[in-house]
């Protein structure tokens, strides 16, 4: 991971509570993280406990709910080790029963869930607690609740819920009519792929940019010699070359180009969009480009095995790359990150 990609990881996480209207957002409370998008749609994360900083916690515990009067809610506990038993809070068993997870994908699946009134149910009962316990086959784990009810709060604020009826943590007598609808999210560019680049063009085109662009990639490079590279077809005029210019312990740099294919040598760099909290951060760590979608994307990780960093993607919409997903987990925490918060997301046309 490069220096400046962890102190844009820093920076995020050290976001403050203070701008809780401006979406997207990313804030660390205490042992709790929440991240909210575009939509207002925010899930909230336990943390490493202070004492625990420098410790990979096994299991964790996750608030999500959708903006708007009937934002859904959903609870979810995440172990590495499979749970023996009900969760205790501050020693004593919980009065909601969980429900078996739902979410499987990486090391770390989801253990227990809880959704609508249950979920509700059980994060009054969490939200004056201290700790979270987990009985697991290796021992017993804990989670901390440290700043849980901080950040509930901040969800509320985002979402419009302060004083209704729809609150997670400060409810009041205002109806559920009263919560803002949920912003639309922005629709995706459509993509119609072109016929694919043959070998002897691919081949052709990825020359000519690597040449024309010398100057530009180089200076990048970690070692003598040229970068590795690929070439695909953005249209019937345009290509896309991704030149890998080295690579760390587990993220790589890249230099991305936009070049026509009948004169390759007129490249220029690609036009992609910055998506909001993620400025001044292009394509980096594993980047690859999807012809069937005309997704590319950009996944860097925070750590080797994975389990932290941040997700971007963008498509083609004619003339460069706009913005459709990201994620982030600023904190190693070990989920996979199908299941780290959302931060920006898009509708696809219909």
């Amino acid at each position: 991971m490069t220096r400046s990609t962890l102190a844009l990881l820093v920076a995020l996480a050290a976001s403050s509570a203070s701008a809780a209207e401006q979406v997207p957002l990313y804030s660390n409370l205490k042992d709790w993280l929440v991240a909210c998008d575009n939509t207002r749609q925010c899930t909230a994360i336990s943390n490493a406990a202070e004492n625990q900083a420098d410790a990979t916690p096994t299991w964790s515990l996750s608030v999500s709910r959708e903006a708007g009067p009937e934002g859904a809610v959903r609870v979810g506990l995440f172990s590495y080790n499979e749970a023996s038993g009900q969760p205790l809070l501050d020693g004593k068993p919980l009065q909601v029963k969980l429900q078996p997870g739902q979410l499987t994908e990486g090391a770390v699946p989801e253990v227990y869930s809880a959704q609508g009134a249950d979920a509700e149910a059980l994060i009054a009962e969490l939200r004056n607690g201290q700790r979270l316990l987990l009985p697991t086959a290796h021992g017993d784990a804990v989670t901390s609740l440290n700043g849980m009810s901080a950040a509930l709060l901040l969800m509320d604020s985002v979402q419009g819920r302060l004083g209704t009826t729809t609150a997670l943590l400060r409810k009041g007598s205002n109806p559920a009519s009263s919560v803002p609808a949920a912003p639309a999210a922005p629709p995706a560019p459509t993509w119609q792929a072109p016929k694919p680049l043959s070998d002897a063009d691919s081949k052709r085109v990825l020359a000519a940019v690597r040449e024309a662009m010398r100057s530009d990639w180089q200076p990048e490079m970690y070692e003598d010699g040229l970068p590795e590279g690929q070439a695909f077809a953005l249209s019937e005029r345009e290509a896309l070359v991704i030149l890998k210019t080295g690579c760390g312990a587990y993220n790589c740099n890249y230099s991305l180009y936009q070049a026509p294919l009948d004169h390759p040598q007129q490249a220029r760099k690609a036009s992609i969009a910055e998506i909001p909290v993620f400025e001044d951060l292009p394509p980096n760590g594993s980047v690859e480009f999807d012809p069937a979608s005309g997704d590319l994307s950009s996944f860097t990780l925070a750590m080797g095995m994975g389990g932290c960093g941040f997700t971007q993607r963008w498509r083609y919409d004619g003339k460069g790359f706009a913005p459709i997903h990201a994620s982030m987990l600023g904190t190693c925490i070990g989920l996979d990150s199908a299941y780290w918060p959302v931060l920006w997301r898009t509708a696809e046309k219909r």
